[in-house]
């Protein structure tokens, strides 16, 4: 990207003091921690309910799941409005009133952020149908015309990481076959273009919006795709992803991210989420400005997404080399 630094020196120097190299976090699913209204869902006051409990724990940092508004096709991890809380868990004020009152009892609050996709019910991607190919809508997301007959067939062999195609079809507005999206999850996750500068503007924006409503930091979920081009074509190549996660887009995607946190709130950290490509355990990460995950400062739960809620104590540890 552009005019964004090299920050592995300043990241290197301000590690020993940044909060969260020590810092005890506790995960948290918001859907299923504790619900506040008896509606039979969690929620954030029902999390903000829990702050005297957390603090007796020792947590230092609440790692929130997805909360932001979602159709809740993955789990929340499809999100339609990165600047909304979905109304499943309260609403905005909710969310300030439980980072104010963590704040009071020295708890910081992380939230998750998906900045590979977005949800199909995304304004942007609905746009991006309703207008034609090569329009500055589909430009925000990665449509490619077919091969064969008549473009029948998906634009190349790339596997989604759930299984079954990474590509597909839809419907012009004039009603015949069109375009392929790729959607390298599920179908429900079109998969954004970190080539158009409107992308990478919007997730500045929500970063700011965020860190100025209080919010420590985010857990970065994932960042290994935003440089398609170069992805393998089998699905064991996908699952390792070492020919996308350790390039210098992904690197400099990260580093803008760390600089806007850090114009905000020097303290903040941008984690990350990497899964050890041996033991396919996930861990959380904080990436440096270098090319690919460097520095694993905690261990988490195991799995892809845990829905326990879980305390982890974070310590610094020397440079690896996982992959998603």
């Amino acid at each position: 990207m552009p005019g964004v630094p090299d920050t592995a020196a300043s990241d290197s120097a301000s590690r020993a003091t940044a909060w969260w190299t020590n810092a005890v976090f506790y995960q948290i699913y918001p859907r299923s921690f504790a619900d506040s209204n008896g509606d039979g869902v969690g929620d954030l006051d029902g999390v903000r309910d829990k702050l005297g409990y957390l603090e007796l724990l020792g947590v230092d940092a609440l790692w929130l799941s997805p909360v932001m508004r979602s159709p809740m096709a993955d789990h929340g991890y499809d999100v339609s409005d990165p600047r909304d809380i979905d109304p499943l868990f309260g609403d905005l004020a909710a969310m300030d009133a439980l980072v104010e009152a963590a704040h009071r009892r020295g708890i910081k609050v992380t939230m998750d952020l998906v900045p590979n996709h977005t949800s199909s019910e995304h304004r942007w991607f609905r746009d991006a149908l309703e207008a034609g190919p090569d329009s500055p809508e589909r430009s925000r997301y990665i449509f490619r015309d077919g091969k064969g007959d008549d473009g029948a067939e998906p634009p190349n062999n790339w596997p989604s990481v759930f299984g079954g195609p990474a590509w597909t079809r839809i419907t012009e507005p004039d009603g015949t076959p069109g375009q392929w999206y790729l959607h390298l999850f599920a179908p429900e996750q079109p998969d954004l273009n970190w080539e158009n500068p409107e992308v990478r503007e919007d997730l500045e924006e929500t970063l700011r919006f965020w860190l100025d409503r209080g919010v420590d930091g985010f857990r970065i979920e994932p960042t290994a795709w935003p440089s398609p081009r170069d992805c393998p074509i089998t699905i064991s190549a996908i699952r390792d992803c070492s020919a996308t996660a350790t390039t210098i887009r992904v690197s400099t995607t990260i580093a803008s991210t760390r600089s806007i946190a850090r114009s905000a709130r020097s303290s903040t950290a941008i984690p990350t989420r990497w899964r050890s490509a041996r033991s396919g355990s996930a861990t959380t990460s904080v990436s440096r400005g270098t090319c690919g995950p460097t520095s694993c400062i905690s261990a988490s739960t195991s799995g892809s997404r845990s829905r326990r809620s879980t305390p982890t104590r974070c310590a610094a540890r020397s440079s690896t080399r996982s992959t998603p």
